[in-house]
């Protein structure tokens, strides 16, 4: 007999910042309280930054650590504005589904000032109960 699983998704806001220390543009913990497999990650970009900067996320042990396991210095300024991306940097390049644990954030950092930037990030992943 199969097993069910649990998915869910969980969505938030990114919003542009002169720092480029790490999280500063956002940081979330993981939710659920158990490890979770990202299986899908998508951006919106709301509205792009006033400079020239890329964003990269990922999941780091803390929340000021940036990372670029699910976005990989995508650019951020210029006409991208009602665009979405997909990211799953490390699935394309390894293979490998990222797990989200259970003390974990995932973090978005900018390369220079994102300033002017606000953008959505939508995580869907299934729970390992």
């Amino acid at each position: 007999m199969a097993n069910s699983f649990a998915a869910g998704y969980f969505e938030f806001d990114l919003t542009g910042v002169a720092s480029t220390d790490g999280g500063a543009i956002g940081a979330v913990l993981n939710p659920e309280g158990v490890p979770l497999i990202i299986t899908d990650v998508k951006l919106y970009v709301d509205t792009h930054s006033t400079g020239a900067a890329n964003l990269s996320v990922g999941i780091a042990a803390n929340a000021t650590t940036s990372d670029t396991d699910l976005i990989n210095a995508l650019a951020v300024g210029g006409a991208i504005d009602g665009k979405a991306y997909h990211g799953m940097t490390a699935l394309a390049a390894k293979g490998e589904a990222q797990v989200w644990g259970v003390t974990e954030y995932i973090t978005a950092t900018g390369s220079a000032s994102t300033a002017g930037f606000a953008g959505r990030l939508f995580v869907k992943y299934i729970r390992v109960n």
